[in-house]
């Protein structure tokens, strides 16, 4: 399972906000629902585009709300140059289907399903992987996330954008 499922503020480039962090309405329940529906031994994994200087966060955020899981993180930090120029060239689309990529690797004859929202690049990243793996994908869940529109970002849930990510995928 790769998903998106912290309260971040989108407008101001997804920085976390100072307060305490807190999960998105319904998400803890679904991955709940989904870890009693599934088989003990089916991996959970959470794939964020974060980088690993937020582990210790991220990590205990997920303890306290969510089933257990791998988080996935990027290998970036803004204290090295390496980190820095990594942020600077490397996208989230592209670093999520490497990460996703290295997850089928690891499980190439298990089913996954995607979870994601529409602020970043989640649609497209799955619609890349379903496309290059076809069926291995068996469900992409995407959360469309309100109030980005006075961020100047309501081309995030156009429904032009999700044609095109899942563009020759069966609905």
């Amino acid at each position: 399972c790769v998903s998106v499922f912290l309260v971040t503020e989108v407008a101001r480039r997804l920085t976390l906000n100072k307060s305490e962090p807190t999960p998105v309405d319904g998400m803890p329940e679904l991955y709940t629902y989904l870890r009693n529906l599934l088989p003990p031994s089916a991996p959970f994994f959470y794939l964020s585009a974060s980088p690993y200087n937020l582990y210790p966060l991220l990590r205990d955020f997920r303890d306290k709300y969510f089933p257990y899981g791998q988080l996935i993180l990027r290998d970036t930090s803004w204290t090295t140059v390496s980190g820095l120029l990594e942020t600077l060239t490397v996208g989230t689309e592209t670093f999520k289907v490497n990460r996703i990529k290295k997850i089928r690797q690891w499980f190439p004859r298990r089913k996954i399903i995607c979870i994601g929202d529409s602020t970043q690049s989640d649609p497209e990243a799955y619609g890349v992987i379903s496309r290059l793996f076809p069926g291995w994908i068996r469900l992409i869940l995407i959360r469309r996330v309100t109030g980005i529109a006075a961020a100047g970002l309501e081309e995030k849930n156009a429904p032009e954008r999700f044609e095109r990510a899942f563009a020759s995928l069966p609905r």
